[in-house]
């Protein structure tokens, strides 16, 4: 498509800084952005500043032009709209502000024949090539649900040995039969023996066919993305029934539990495997405990991006407002949860950390 002249005019205006060498007058050429080409057309008499703005396509005046010292500004007006335009020479350079649409935007351009644009030398491709450090070579999984090369194996169907209680530290006891492992609601929640920091987590689970009652009280379960205490303490994300299953929005699954709403519903029909994969940052902390930076979560539900590098307002809470507390890394919990519905289960379950 062509480019009209307030196309490439309007763009000028968002990316320019123009470089002047020694007074005003002269011919003026410089970029918009790295596509479009822009060219001023200026001279001086006394402290009147006249000229033109404009690229390939064409040309428009400048108004109002004035100059005090290094100082310039004029204006431009296109279909009945008034651009400001201010700067300043510095040598061989002019720096311009524009201010458009309430917003003051900066950039640059040469004057032709001048100092920086005689000595200016064009760069070569390989100048912005970098060579070192070589990403190390991951192997990865024969699917996407694999685990590659690097993961660490939380669960892959035949232990519990990654696993303890919350309660007491003691072996995990959930059950384990035919690779998959199912919530043990009796036993209450289990975590990881080893602590995460930042990580990606792929984890799938699935609703009992025949699960009963409804809302909060259908499957429900939760993924602590770090576990910071005992009970329920951590960043949950929910997991629940949610195929024809209403409940409210920031408790549903694909929620970060009563902080974020998915962006979409991607559940599965109970009896279905479902996916989560996961990328965690987690928060940092200053050393008097304040929040140097917040926790951030992207979550993919079966394909469905469902949280966008979502930034925690804290760690989870029941009853009232999140808030943070400090620490370094954390296990990760799957939740016990006492609803009364049949339990759900888990299988493959690997963490890579980043």
């Amino acid at each position: 498509m062509k480019k009209t002249l307030f196309t490439s005019f309007f763009l000028a205006l968002l990316s320019i800084t123009i470089s002047v060498a020694g007074p005003v007058d002269g011919k003026w050429i410089g970029k918009i952005g790295d596509d479009y080409a822009i060219t001023l057309n200026l001279k001086t008499e006394g402290d009147k500043l006249t000229g033109t703005i404009g690229n390939a396509s064409g040309e428009l005046p400048i108004n109002e032009g004035k100059v005090n010292g290094n100082d310039f500004s004029f204006n431009s007006v296109y279909q009945n709209n008034t651009i400001p335009i201010k700067g300043r020479i510095e040598g061989d350079k002019m720096y311009i502000t524009v201010s458009f649409n309430g917003n003051d935007l900066n950039g640059s351009l040469t004057r032709e024949g001048g100092a920086e644009t005689a000595s200016a030398p064009r760069m070569k491709p390989e100048e912005t090539e970098v060579w070192n450090p070589v990403p190390k070579v991951i192997t990865p999984g024969k699917t996407p649900l694999d685990a590659p090369s690097d993961a660490i194996v939380l669960f892959d169907g035949k232990n519990l040995d990654q696993w303890v209680s919350v309660k007491d530290k003691s072996p995990a006891n959930w059950t384990v039969e035919k690779g998959v492992l199912t919530v043990n609601k009796a036993a209450g929640n289990i975590e990881t023996r080893q602590s995460f920091k930042n990580y990606q987590l792929h984890i799938e689970w699935k609703i009992p066919e025949k699960i009963s009652l409804t809302g909060q009280s259908r499957g429900n379960s939760g993924i602590f993305l770090a576990s910071t205490g005992p009970g329920d303490a951590g960043y949950e994300l929910q997991v629940l029934d949610s195929y024809e299953n209403k409940t409210y929005s920031n408790g549903q699954a694909g929620s970060i539990y009563k902080q974020a709403i998915p962006l979409a519903n991607a559940s599965k029909k109970p009896g279905e495997w479902q996916v989560y994969d996961v990328i965690w940052t987690a928060p940092t902390f200053t050393a008097d405990g304040s929040v140097q930076t917040p926790a951030h979560v992207t979550v993919i539900h079966n394909g469905v991006v469902v949280q966008n590098n979502y930034e925690l307002k804290g760690e989870t809470t029941y009853i009232g407002q999140p808030k943070y507390k400090k620490y370094e890394s954390a296990p990760i919990k799957l939740q016990a949860h006492g609803d009364k519905s049949e339990p759900l289960s888990f299988r493959n379950i690997w963490v890579r950390e980043l």
